[in-house]
């Protein structure tokens, strides 16, 4: 069977997964009303430092089914009249009050660099990335895959020619790795992140004026582990890039911040505040409370990284 590298072949099967599920059938999110009372917020921080402008701009990447950005909308009063809302996803999006732009992002857009807030969530651990694993002797290799998800090792990362055959920037690449994610013992791997700082930057370069945002699960340098996993159904599956299952790897965030200068890095469970329950609390309220809990969880969605540039 055909093998590809981690990268092309995860690309490859998003475009399948995508042309025929939702989002919704397969993991659950953060994306909820307490994430977007405190990102209405941000919107209307950044219109005030802007001085109210009349084409505000809200874009959110990955937009999946719009329902996080409908929930923004919801809480932004008046000036959810006033603001341009986009939704760039890969499918088609039917959201009152929101343009849908259907793009295989990051990708030349019309109409940017905007003023406003450009956001992501749980985008940039979508994004497909190479998997080098260091062999028997030492040698820090190409992991190839077939679409069951069977891996062999390909060529070394020092061979500028073979991984350039194979559509993998080896220079970058060892760059990347010996400052974010040095292999140290056989068998360890690395998810090479340089895609995702890319990512980021586009991002951030579609601000003229505002906010970007892109919120995420990812590690820091002394966590790194291999986390290249698959979600079918809600539940956790062997990654195969096969077109049925939703793939995903952690954020290194700290390669991120470092990749665009003024980027700021907090946690979830520093950006939400905290339900408490009254007296005679309603049961909306203990919603709200348990929701709280759970999206501050610092071992859960507590821990999703908040990427963040101002200009």
């Amino acid at each position: 069977m055909t093998t590809q590298t981690w990268s092309r072949a995860w690309r490859e099967a998003s475009r399948d997964f995508w042309g025929q599920e939702e989002p919704s059938t397969h993991f659950t999110t953060s994306a909820g009303p307490l994430v977007a009372e405190r990102i209405a917020d941000l919107v209307r921080e950044v219109d005030d430092r802007l001085g109210h402008p009349p084409d505000l701009t809200i874009i959110d990447i990955g937009c999946g089914e719009g329902r996080l950005l409908s929930l923004v909308r919801e809480r932004c009063g008046e000036l959810a009249a006033r603001a341009r809302w986009i939704g760039i996803d890969v499918r088609p999006l039917r959201a009152q009050g929101i343009e849908a732009v259907i793009a295989e992002v990051p990708a030349d857009l019309a109409d940017v660099p905007v003023r406003g807030v450009v956001m992501a969530h749980e985008w940039l651990d979508e994004i497909p990335c190479d998997v080098v694993e260091r062999d028997g002797a030492g040698v820090d290799r190409i992991v190839l895959v077939d679409r069951e998800g069977t891996e062999t090792l390909g060529p070394a990362i020092d061979d500028d020619q073979a991984c350039a055959e194979l559509g993998v920037d080896a220079r970058e690449a060892r760059s990347w790795l010996d400052q974010w994610w040095p292999l140290r013992e056989t068998g360890d791997r690395a998810e090479v992140g340089a895609s995702r700082d890319h990512a980021w930057a586009w991002m951030c370069g579609l601000v003229g004026a505002g906010t970007a945002l892109a919120t995420d699960y990812g590690h820091l340098g002394a966590t790194r582990g291999s986390t290249l996993t698959g979600y079918r159904a809600g539940r956790l599956a062997r990654p195969a890039p096969d077109g049925s299952i939703n793939l995903t790897a952690h954020v290194a965030l700290d390669a991120c911040v470092a990749a665009v200068p003024g980027t700021a890095l907090t946690y979830q469970r520093h950006e939400l505040p905290a339900v408490t329950l009254g007296d005679r609390p309603t049961a909306a309220d203990v919603e709200l409370h348990f929701a709280s809990l759970r999206l501050r969880d610092p071992a859960r969605l507590g821990g999703v990284g908040w990427l963040r540039r101002d200009v």
